[in-house]
């Protein structure tokens, strides 16, 4: 071994630039170089563009709701607003003009948030913020599904997370349930890893999702999951139809404009 050889093996560089390495190092930059045209020919969406609303929550039809009424419209404190992440939200007491004064399902607490763009969106649910607010799970959460009959197009299942917290202070034990669901993408979702997924697709242009969660501040567990069904067959059409924006119309649209561009 001649001696510019033994200087080489000897430091610490030597040791190193080995093959292998070279070969790493090659691989990397060329994925630098790549990643930009593979990404394109590849259709993938980095970041995504937000998708507005088709009209605001607040203009929601209460006519389209019958037989509930709205008792009262709420404005959530600014600093709730800010954790939401999202200043577009609808938050409605309903009463259901059908039912007793005394039935527990009369009156409902109905919360809608809207939420679109970026590409590592965090939907609030209630099995966190519900924590917060120093409420404990009064039994495990569920995963399950409602039927509806009012729904356009062929959709007759949504699937919907149930939750029933409690809260013991000095005076009172609270227990109170509560039944929501996702919109996003164009899709019904259960729950928050669901949202994830949908929204994090490479190949989409927009993202959005939408929580409709609703609440009987006097109902059991099933009188809950019952009582948001039935509100859910008046709500989420109206959401569908005047709300709501069309995620494959969007989608298709920016695909087709894409290819004109490009052309």
């Amino acid at each position: 071994m001649n001696q510019t050889a033994q200087n080489n093996s000897n430091s610490p560089a030597g040791g190193l630039i080995t093959r292998p390495f070279l070969v790493a190092v090659a691989l990397l930059g060329a994925a630098v170089v790549l990643a930009g045209p593979v990404a394109d020919w590849l259709d993938i969406q980095r970041e995504k563009l937000p998708l507005p609303l088709r009209a605001p929550l607040g203009s929601l039809s209460e006519s389209a709701l019958a037989p509930y009424r709205v008792v009262k419209r709420h404005i959530i404190d600014p600093a709730i607003v800010k954790v939401l992440g999202t200043n577009q939200y609808l938050s409605w007491t309903l009463e259901d003009t059908e039912v007793t004064e005394t039935d527990p399902l009369r009156y409902v607490e109905l919360l809608v948030t809207y939420d679109t763009g970026g590409h590592n969106l965090v939907p609030h649910t209630p099995d966190v913020c519900r924590l917060g607010a120093g409420y404990q799970p009064a039994q495990p959460h569920e995963n399950t599904q409602v039927n509806l009959t009012r729904l356009p197009g062929t959709r007759d299942v949504v699937p919907v997370r149930l939750c029933t917290f409690g809260k013991t202070d000095v005076f009172q034990r609270e227990q109170v349930s509560v039944v929501y669901t996702f919109f996003c993408n164009g899709e019904f979702r259960e729950t928050r890893n669901g949202v994830r997924i949908l929204i994090n697709d490479l190949t989409n242009v927009y993202s959005f999702f939408s929580k409709v969660e609703i609440s009987f501040p006097r109902a059991t567990r099933t009188q809950c999951l019952d009582g948001a069904a039935k509100l859910m067959d008046r709500v989420l059409p109206a959401l569908l139809s005047n709300h709501w924006p069309d995620f494959n119309k969007a989608e298709s649209d920016a695909r087709r404009s894409t290819r004109r561009d490009g052309s």
